[in-house]
C-alpha cells in the first residue's frame, strides 16, 4: 500500500511538473507587455526599464506603481493602455491577460499604438490607403462617363 502511495505521489508531481511549463508557455510579464509597445513605436526596449524610458522620452507616461515582473493582467492593459490615450476598461482587472490575448490587442491597436515600418491602415500622408468609395481608383463610386469594359457591352 505504501509503494503505490509512493508511485501515486510521483506520478501527479509528474503531471504537476509537466503542466507548469504549459501554462507558463501563455503568461507574459507586465514588462514584457511594456517592451512590446516600445517595440512597436520603434523605440529602444532592449529591457522594461528602458522601454519605460524610452516611452516617458517619447510622451507617454506610464503608472509608477506597475510591477515590470509581474503576470500581466486585464488591469494592467487598461491602465497602459490608457496611457497611451486608448480608451480600454475591464471588468475582470485582476484575470490574466495571456500571450493570445496580447496578439489580438496589438492587432486590434495596431494603428492606435502607431506601429512603425507600415502595415496599418494609414498611409504616410495621413489618409486612408485604400478609400471603400472609390475602390482604389481615385474616383466616386460608380463608372466614370464614358467608361466602358471589355465584358460590358457598348
Amino acid at each position: 500500500m505504501k509503494t503505490k502511495l509512493s508511485h501515486l505521489g510521483v506520478a501527479l508531481a509528474l503531471v504537476v511538473a509537466l503542466a507548469m511549463p504549459a501554462m507558463a508557455a501563455g503568461e507574459i510579464t507586465v514588462g514584457g507587455f511594456v517592451q512590446a509597445i516600445a517595440k512597436a513605436k520603434n523605440l529602444n526596449a532592449t529591457d522594461a526599464s528602458i522601454a519605460v524610458d524610452a516611452l516617458a522620452a517619447a510622451g507617454i507616461t506610464l503608472p509608477a506603481d506597475l510591477n515590470m515582473n509581474g503576470q500581466l493582467t486585464e488591469g494592467d492593459v487598461a491602465r497602459i493602455s490608457q496611457s497611451l490615450g486608448l480608451n480600454v476598461n475591464t471588468s475582470r482587472p485582476s484575470a490574466n491577460f495571456t500571450r493570445a490575448q496580447v496578439n489580438r490587442y496589438f492587432r486590434s491597436f495596431e494603428e492606435e499604438i502607431g506601429f512603425s515600418g507600415g502595415g496599418g491602415a494609414v498611409a504616410a500622408s495621413g489618409t486612408p490607403a485604400f478609400d471603400p468609395f472609390s475602390k482604389g481608383n481615385g474616383k466616386s463610386k460608380g463608372k466614370g462617363k464614358g467608361h466602358t469594359t471589355p465584358t460590358e457591352p457598348e
